[in-house]
């Protein structure tokens, strides 16, 4: 069997299940370009890595290229078409150097205060819509995906707690919410009928669709702007939206260390009201919080003498940085 032949095969073979395969499809006759039609005896793993390392592959562009050949031959080798499998080992995943921003309290505030100077007269979502919205994602720590899909009957004003559905890698939870929430979400579950936004969802755009997230990311981009957040300094990554999670949950830690809770009973308190399946997931927002170098710091420099590490700028960036 040819190359060729194998890859007709085994792409028809993707799509009977309904997939389309097009991006699949598309690097597989890359691969034949490049090798040739070749019999599949013939494929040596020099072929397959002549085709991996070309000039500006990346590292994700290698890792996507080297699963689907893995699992093309792998298919052939099954079907005994392939004696040995002609593939080298693949990359390892690129480390991410993503870095949160934690807003601070007061630039929560300075964004929810601008929510209205925001709109522009092409605007689909009401400013008051994008402040309620905004202030729940910080004031729950949900994910935007689980506020966009909020509807009226997954919140009980009466009672104070909404309900997420939950997702494959989020749980579903009913959780309470604060006081100043409540009364925000009891301000503006009237909005929509004034605007005449008839829709279930408890966030929707004038007209009444549901909003999207990528559209309610563009506005908070917006929002940012106008704000003047920049971010970190000497960093190329702007503080975004998904950011107020990771803020809600580095505030709340804060406070818990002020009040000296014991984290080993908060953690996965909180692990289970932000729906992480796995405490690791929660423990990562410990490492953002600087407070918990502080008592390390003042035992290194105590209050009676003067505090050398406050001379040191760039610690201080660092910590501010954490």
């Amino acid at each position: 069997m040819t190359l060729e032949e194998g890859i007709d095969v085994y792409v028809q073979r993707k799509r009977s299940t309904g997939t389309s395969f097009t991006t699949g499809y598309k690097i597989f006759r890359a691969f034949l370009s490049s090798v040739g039609n070749l019999p599949f005896s013939q494929i040596s793993i020099h072929h397959v890595l002549r085709f991996l390392n070309q000039s500006q592959t990346s590292v994700a562009a290698f890792r996507r290229r080297h699963s689907l050949l893995q699992h093309f031959f792998e298919y052939w080798a099954a079907r005994g078409a392939i004696a040995v499998l002609p593939m080298p080992a693949n990359l390892p995943p690129k480390r991410s150097y993503f870095l949160p921003y934690i807003f601070s309290r007061e630039e929560i505030r300075e964004l929810l205060e601008l929510a209205p100077l925001c709109k522009t007269s092409n605007d689909k979502i009401h400013y008051k819509t994008l402040r309620a919205t905004l202030l729940t994602l910080y004031a729950t720590g949900a994910t935007i995906g689980e506020i966009t899909k909020l509807n009226y009957d997954d919140v009980d004003l009466r009672n104070g707690l909404i309900w997420f559905s939950g997702s494959p890698l989020k749980a579903g939870r009913s959780i309470p919410i604060g006081r100043d929430l409540l009364q925000v979400m009891r301000q503006y579950v009237d909005l929509p009928k004034r605007i005449r936004a008839q829709s279930e969802s408890l966030f929707s755009r004038i007209d009444g669709r549901r909003i999207s997230s990528r559209a309610l990311r563009a506005y908070f981009e917006r929002l940012r702007r106008i704000a003047g957040i920049a971010g970190y300094r000497e960093s190329n990554q702007k503080p975004c939206l998904r950011d107020l999670r990771v803020t809600f949950a580095v505030h709340q830690i804060t406070s818990w260390i002020r009040r000296k809770e014991d984290l080993n009973l908060m953690l996965p308190a909180l692990g289970a009201y932000m729906g992480n399946v796995e405490l690791e997931s929660t423990e990562r927002y410990f490492r953002l919080t600087p407070q918990r170098f502080h008592s390390a710091l003042n035992k290194l420099s105590p209050r009676r003498s003067h505090a050398r590490w406050q001379d040191d700028s760039a610690l201080l960036e660092f910590l501010a940085n954490l």
